[in-house]
């Protein structure tokens, strides 16, 4: 009776062993959706990282544009307080015209002369 239970036990193990290579590899299956996913993910994060950079140039160039507006306009009003002050205005009616405060005008004036 040993005798049947080792052959059916050596029978059993070698249908199993040769089912296994037929079989499925689940975990074959799973590295490759992680290879996958993993390139995915970091496709994704390069062209995050593109859009950003593309972004924060958009936003350098609009600081930069800002800046020279600014300074345009600050050219401008020097010129104006200075055209205002060779007219013979005083500094309380060039700050109303130019709306400037007072010590602001008087600041530029004192800027120019020097």
């Amino acid at each position: 009776m040993m005798e049947y239970t080792m052959i059916a036990l050596v029978v059993g193990s070698l249908l199993l062993f040769v089912a296994s290579f037929f079989g499925r590899d689940r975990i074959k299956n799973i590295e490759e959706q992680l290879d996958h996913l993993t390139l995915s993910l970091a496709q994704e994060t390069y062209q995050i990282k593109k859009r950003l950079k593309v972004l924060e140039e958009e936003l350098l160039m609009d600081e930069e544009k800002d800046f020279q507006v600014t300074s345009n306009q600050n050219d401008n009003a020097h010129d104006r307080v200075w055209a205002l002050y060779k007219q013979g205005l005083p500094y309380e009616q060039i700050a109303r015209e130019t709306a400037l405060t007072t010590e602001e005008v008087r600041m530029i004036l004192r800027g120019i002369a020097r």
